[in-house]
Formats: structure tokens, sequence, C-alpha cells
């Protein structure tokens, strides 16, 4: 018994040291960056979620994701740090989830500590956390399902899996999987709990926005919309680096070994088909999807790799319970090599050129824009712009009212000029984001005469783009 509890003491230490420097290691990183971690997405999704207690209608906002807008809203209240810290606690609540997984699978206490810091080394997870962003979200309630699919808590899985898309729209995929993994278990009566997220927030929506079918007829998300033209089919698969990392891929060789070896030895027992029906089928699901969607240029795909975050964290977990099953972790040799493994990942994420975050040149130069802007702006003086960062650095929320700063879309230049505009008012226009999402040509402007350039903040380097045009932000006034 005394060895036991010793035993057990010794792994409660182990846990809570790994997860104490897990934490330490965010806000660190965050608190020595000089920018958001993601200066775009990340920027807006906060000022959403901290726009939406002046706004209500926010709490509905598609591309905003609407549930994790009503979760994160009370941190964001207290700036952008604290959406940050909003996410370092729901990371915590992931590992909390993936232990209490782990040890149902009677996993080593080297194997639990080892995802933890697996996670934090996976460059586009870690930048998720930290950039406000709302996959991490996603991921904690993904791995709750996961919990209470290997408990079969039926009733719980369907309830908590039909809010899923409320997180993230390809939160749809784990419902068509569950939807049969219910079938399977001849859990009939169950299936239409799966609907509970989208009744309920489609009634919201029926009364808030006068449309029960907002879900689907607000959804930024078009297959034709491909502004960002296309890429290779095979860019998520080179990028594995981002999303997985070299360990996360280690990892999953390992245990897709040890799956194939189960399978010739018909040992079917071992494999859990519906751990792996469920789990595989999200995260490969996902990254088929988004590779078909940045190859076809569809579905407004940037090719961003972050995406294929989602559900990452559950996929290695469960290549990790693989791992344990193959009695690897039996062996005494196995303890001193995994711990050895995770001093090394851990020293790794100490020493990353990735973290803290630095200002690229275009950064600074828009930074310094908002700061003279902050200077000289006059009363009344409007500020249409569209790279979030400026925004964010100004002071201002778009989403809220009386604010200097417009976001804004260009839909056709002389007649915003006329109708939105005033004499006086300016246009921020960067080399990112004002060709592509603000949708403001240079060759309109050098057209219209209803404008001229009074500031220019060049970046002291050249990104080449398929725009080729002078890196950095220009300001026009309206005559």
């Amino acid at each position: 018994m005394k060895t036991i509890n010793h035993k057990i003491w010794v792994d409660t230490l182990l846990k809570v040291l790994t997860l104490f420097f897990c934490i330490s290691w965010y806000s660190f990183q965050f608190i020595k960056s000089e920018v958001p971690a993601d200066s775009g997405d990340g920027i807006m999704h906060y000022f959403i979620s901290n726009a939406s207690w002046e706004n209500p209608i926010l709490l509905l906002h598609h591309w905003g994701k609407p549930l994790f807008i009503l979760l994160s809203s009370p941190f964001s209240q207290f700036g952008f740090g604290g959406i940050v810290m909003f996410n370092i606690l729901v990371f915590t609540a992931t590992i909390l989830i993936a232990w209490k997984i782990a040890s149902k699978f009677e996993m080593s206490i080297w194997l639990k500590i080892l995802f933890p810091v697996l996670l934090i080394n996976i460059q586009d997870y870690s930048i998720t956390i930290l950039g406000g962003l709302t996959e991490p979200l996603f991921n904690l309630f993904f791995l709750l399902t996961f919990w209470l699919l290997v408990t079969k808590k039926w009733f719980w899985l369907a309830i908590i899996t039909s809010f899923l898309p409320f997180l993230r729209s390809e939160g749809q995929l784990p419902i068509v999987l569950i939807f049969f993994i219910l079938l399977y278990f001849k859990q009939y009566k169950h299936i239409p709990f799966l609907l509970v997220g989208f009744v309920l927030y489609s009634v919201v929506g029926f009364f808030a926005l006068k449309d029960f079918w907002w879900y689907f007829t607000k959804s930024p998300y078009v297959m034709n919309n491909g502004i960002y033209q296309h890429g290779n089919w095979n860019h998520y698969l080179l990028s594995y680096k981002n999303y997985l990392g070299n360990p996360g891929l280690f990892v999953f060789i390992s245990a897709f070994i040890y799956l194939i070896l189960q399978i010739l030895k018909r040992s079917w027992k071992t494999i859990e088909f519906t751990n792996l029906f469920y789990i595989y089928g999200t995260f490969v699901g996902i990254v088929v999807l988004h590779s078909y969607f940045w190859a076809t240029g569809q579905n407004a795909s940037l090719g961003l790799t972050r995406i294929t975050t989602q559900a990452m964290p559950a996929f290695v977990l469960l290549n990790l319970i693989f791992l344990e099953k193959s009695r690897f972790g039996q062996y005494k040799f196995s303890s001193y090599l995994i711990c050895s493994i995770s001093l090394l990942i851990a020293l790794n994420s100490v020493l990353t050129k990735h973290f803290p975050i630095k200002a690229n040149a275009l950064e600074l130069q828009v930074i310094n824009a908002a700061n003279t802007l902050k200077r000289t702006i006059k009363p009344g003086q409007m500020l249409f712009y569209h790279h979030p960062l400026f925004c964010f650095e100004f002071g201002n929320n778009p989403f809220k009212k009386n604010q200097a700063c417009v976001f804004y879309y260009c839909d056709d230049l002389e007649n915003d000029i006329t109708t939105k505009m005033k004499a006086g008012d300016l246009i921020v226009r960067d080399s990112q984001f004002g060709p592509q999402e603000q949708r403001l040509s240079r060759e309109s402007i050098i057209k219209s005469t209803k404008l001229h350039c009074i500031r220019k903040f060049i970046s002291g380097e050249q990104k080449e783009d398929s725009y080729n045009e002078t890196e950095g932000v220009f300001i026009y006034e309206v005559k």
C-alpha cells in the first residue's frame, strides 16, 4: 500500500510540474511577443468577442463562431491578454481530460507527460493558443467527446457533439461520424440529440435574426469563393511539421506500424475500431477536405496549416494509447527513453526561434501608421482600414459604437467615396490585405480623382507575391 501511495504521489507531482511548465511557457511567450501570434484572424476573433457584450447580436456571428464568442467573452473584456488567458485555461482543461482518457487505458506516466510537451512544441497549435483563435476550444470539446465515447455515455456524447459546428465549421464532420457510431451500437434513441445544438441556435437565430436557417444562409464559407487562388494537392502533407511536428509524426508512424501488425494478426479487440474510426476519421477527414479546398481554390481556402490542428490533440493521444498497447512502455528502458525525449522536446520549445512572436517588416509599418494617425487624427475624421493589426494598435474595436476605425470592404471605390465617406476621411491601405480582402486595387486608386496619398510607410523588406506591390502602408485622404 505504501508503495502504491508513493507511486501516486510521484505521478501527481510529475503531472503538476509538466502542466506548470507548459502554462509558464505560454504565459512567457505571450508577454514577450511584439505582436499577437495571429495579427489577422486572431485579432478579429478578439474584436467580436470583446464587443459582444455591447452588441449581443455578435453572439451569433457565424465567422466568429458563436459558442467560442459566448464562452470567451467574459475574458475578452480584459483585453487581448484576457482571451489568451482563456485559451491557456482551455489548454489546461484539454490536458486534464486527455490524462483522464489515458488513465482509462492504463497509460504510463511517461507517455502522459509526453503528451502536453508534444503539443506546445507544435508550432501551429501554440499559435492558436497565443493568437486567441478558435481551434483550441474546438479541440477541448472534441477531446471531451472522445472521453464520452470511451465511457459510452451516449446521451452526453450526442449533446456535446451537436455543438461542435458552433465552434468550428469542421465540427459537422464529427456529427456524421458519431451518427454512424450510434447506429453501430444501436443507440437509436440518442441519435436525435445530435440536433440539439443546431435546434437551440436556430431558435435563437429565428428571434434575433428572423432566420431559423441562419447557420446555412449566413455562412461565410461558399464553395465557389476562391479569392485566395489555389495551391498544390500535397500542400498539407508537405507542411506536416507545422501542425503535427516531427515528434508527432514519429508517434503516428510507430502507432501505425503497431496497427498494421495487429490487423495482420487479426487482433481486432486491441485495435478498438470505434475510436480509430472517430479520431482518425475526423483528423484525416479535415486534412483531406482542406487539401481539396486549397487545390481547387474553393471555400475561401488560404492553405492555412493551423486549420489542421483540429482533432490533432486527440489524434496524437490515440496514437500514444496504441504505443502503450504495444507494450513499449512496459520495458524499463522505455521510461528513460520517453523521459529523455520529453526533456529534449521541452528544451527545444524553450530554444525555439518561432516564439516569442516578432513583428515582421509589414507589421512594423502597420504599427507605425497606427501610432502616427493616433497622434494626428482630427475630430470627426474616419479611418477606413482592413488590416486588423492597424485598428488593434490604434486602440479601437470596429464592432463597437462611436469608433474612428471602419472595417472597410471596397464594393465600388467611387461610389463608396460618395456614399460612405466625407472630405477629410482617410483610407488606410496595406499591401497585404489591400489588393485581396479589402478588394481595393492600386489601379482604382490611381484612376480616382477624389483621393490623394498623404503618407507612406514603406517596409524595409520586399515580400514577393502575385500582386508585386511595394510592401507597406499607404494613407489616402478623401478630397
